[in-house]
């Protein structure tokens, strides 16, 4: 009833504020981009499966993708009302990644070419002029960092680390953004109050979680910073909208996340870094323990450009760090997963809008070495692929 409730308000909100214009006649704008096909894909390396080492190299072929092809659709209703919608398209197959805990090619047998259909965005945005504001309501990715947040990586390389586990926040919600001006500083910040259930687009406890986003900016540096919390246990299946049982207070275990970050450019050179840290609060079971150890994850990375030739070459360099707790099944403990990755790149433009895209990868991916469990994966990767931009 509250989600209602709030639901309700904001199309009360955005109705009473809309009357007052006058619609626009246009059509409805359409973009987009396509990423791949993925021309080439190798991997060679070794690895270690519960203690057993083996080596090896195979290759992918040509293929597409998780967000293969997405549209970006959006239509002004008034002076003051618009609509956003992204649908996204992609394969659901793992291509050649690598994973810990399977021998090198391994990977290539999951799911094949099953199609995978989602929406990034799908919103309603209200600005209200004469305060500075603007409202979304709906569907979308939070800013939670620059790399993933607001899809950085997808311009700049096929795949984007495993930094990006720590940083995704896709939920359904409300945003309200404001640019401050302070002492000459511009300070753009905006406000969300979301579900808290990011995989999902219903809410799972009945009790909303928020995010605070800010991005000062000091002339050619510009900083991120980003905390959110909120519940992230069930009260409600989500699958069949049943309550469950809460006697051990499921429901009311909490989450924090916290991310910062600066990018600075300088002629032909630009740098961006970003560190992202969260803890969800007795999320892990152990056997005869239910819910008994928190969940932490950590992450960052550091990227430097340098354009080779202006709208034309533009090379980089890429380093990203992830570790995360896991149940240790075989020892009813906690282990951490943890990737090093390390990739160069170059984005080749020989036409507008069209990108071809080389990289080399190199990732050093581990458990932390619990005697009854020993994975790793040390790998090199090429890859070259094309992203078409309209």
């Amino acid at each position: 009833m509250k989600k209602l409730a709030i639901l309700a308000g904001c199309a009360a909100l955005f109705g009473a504020l809309a009357l007052p214009s006058v619609a626009e006649e246009g059509l409805v704008k359409v973009g987009g981009h396509m990423k791949g096909p993925v021309l080439t894909d190798n991997v060679w390396g070794k690895v270690m499966v519960d203690g057993v080492k083996s080596d090896g190299s195979y290759s992918a072929g040509s293929y597409f993708s998780t967000h293969a092809f997405q549209l970006y659709i959006s239509k002004d209703i008034t002076e003051n009302v618009s609509v956003h919608a992204v649908p996204d398209f992609g394969s659901a197959g793992a291509g050649a990644s690598p994973s810990l805990g399977k021998k090198m090619g391994e990977t290539l047998k999951d799911t094949g070419g099953a199609t995978a259909y989602k929406f990034q965005e799908l919103t309603a945005s209200l600005n209200m002029t004469e305060l500075g504001v603007q409202l979304k309501a709906g569907y979308m990715s939070l800013p939670f960092t620059q790399d993933y947040g607001k899809e950085l990586f997808w311009h700049e390389e096929h795949n984007g680390g495993k930094f990006t586990l720590a940083s995704s926040w896709h939920d359904t919600g409300l945003e309200i953004y404001k640019a401050f001006e302070l002492g000459g500083v511009s300070v753009p910040a905006s406000a969300y109050i979301v579900n808290g259930n990011s995989s999902h687009n219903r809410d799972n406890n009945n009790s909303r979680a928020v995010m605070l986003h800010a991005e000062p900016e000091f002339g050619q540096l510009k900083t991120f910073a980003s905390f959110g919390a909120g519940k992230w246990g069930d009260s409600v299946a989500l699958a069949t909208g049943t309550l469950n049982g809460v006697a051990d207070d499921t429901d009311k275990k909490t989450f924090y996340r916290v991310s910062t970050g600066l990018g600075y450019s300088y002629k032909r050179f630009k740098v961006r870094g970003e560190a992202a840290w969260g803890r969800w609060n007795d999320s892990l079971s152990l056997t005869g323990a239910p819910y008994s150890k928190n969940r932490d994850d950590f992450g960052y990375y550091g990227k430097v450009f340098y354009t080779v030739m202006p709208d034309k070459l533009t090379a980089m360099a890429h380093y990203n760090y992830y570790v995360n707790d896991v149940v240790n099944a075989g020892k009813n403990g906690i282990m951490q997963e943890k990737y090093d990755t390390t990739y160069l790149g170059l984005q080749y433009e020989p036409a507008p809008a069209f990108t071809v895209l080389v990289g080399y990868t190199r990732g050093n991916w581990r458990n932390n070495d619990i005697p009854t469990k020993k994975d790793y994966v040390q790998f090199n990767r090429f890859q070259t692929s094309v992203k078409v931009t309209f």
